[in-house]
């Protein structure tokens, strides 16, 4: 018979949406984690903690406080912080785990891209002269203190309140979904030579990289962290929620 205790979902990911919305669908007692307020997208219509935990000792107080007896964990393909946190938890306390990882993105014939374990490894690489566009994130600036090509234009979904920390750090603003016809025009203002793009998989955020096929330009692309060892992990929220009704 399945634990009366409440689901808790890890959001930050597009899936996090439509696994709630089927989780809510099927009566269960959902509360939901979100790192930073969602931008651009509805409000997630169920009890939403907004912020980071504490280590993983803030999140196990705050879990075993609201009975959490299963955890969904549908966050940002590169929040694997959070995700190792949950999963310790998880494994501790009997608690069920499960990953919801969307499939990462493949070049095709016509891609340009080289792969790099990290942003700072993928920034490293830039040559001299390069104009690149990046979506990294305001979290990965400090990746950027040696970069050595002629401007790094960094997107954000809101413009900063504080100025560029480098004289070549340019933040443009802009918020998703964008087609590839807007990339292409972004791209081709910006004169730019490099992307530097994190592999976070999924057809919405593909436009860009369809741009740089169509204009030629060369992709610095970084890999995604690997999911907890040991974890269950599943592509889609189909599977997601045939994993959380098989109890």
């Amino acid at each position: 018979m399945r634990n009366a205790g409440k689901t808790l979902v890890l959001a930050g990911a597009r899936e996090a949406h439509g696994m709630i919305i089927g989780l809510v669908a099927r009566g269960r007692d959902v509360i939901a984690s979100l790192p930073e307020p969602e931008r651009g997208v509805e409000p997630l219509p169920v009890p939403t903690r907004v912020g980071t935990f504490a280590g993983p000792d803030g999140l196990r107080d705050w879990a075993l406080s609201q009975n959490v007896t299963t955890v969904i964990d549908a966050s940002h393909p590169f929040d694997n912080d959070i995700s190792n946190q949950a999963s310790l938890f998880c494994s501790r306390h009997q608690v069920r785990y499960m990953r919801v990882l969307r499939s990462v993105w493949l070049p095709t014939g016509s891609d340009q891209w080289t792969s790099y374990p990290t942003t700072r490894a993928a920034v490293a690489a830039v040559p001299e002269g390069a104009r690149v566009f990046s979506n990294t994130g305001w979290g990965s600036l400090p990746d950027y203190a040696d970069f050595a090509g002629q401007v790094v234009y960094l997107r954000q979904t809101r413009m900063p309140a504080t100025p560029s920390p480098y004289p070549y750090l340019k933040f443009v603003e802009g918020k998703p979904p964008f087609s590839q016809r807007q990339e292409q025009a972004l791209f081709a203002a910006c004169r730019i030579t490099r992307l530097i793009c994190r592999n976070v998989g999924g057809v919405a955020s593909m436009s860009k990289l369809l741009a740089a096929r169509q204009l030629g330009i060369r992709v610095l692309m970084v890999d995604r962290p690997p999911p907890p060892v040991g974890a269950t992990v599943v592509e889609s929220v189909a599977e997601a929620l045939a994993w959380e009704a098989d109890s």
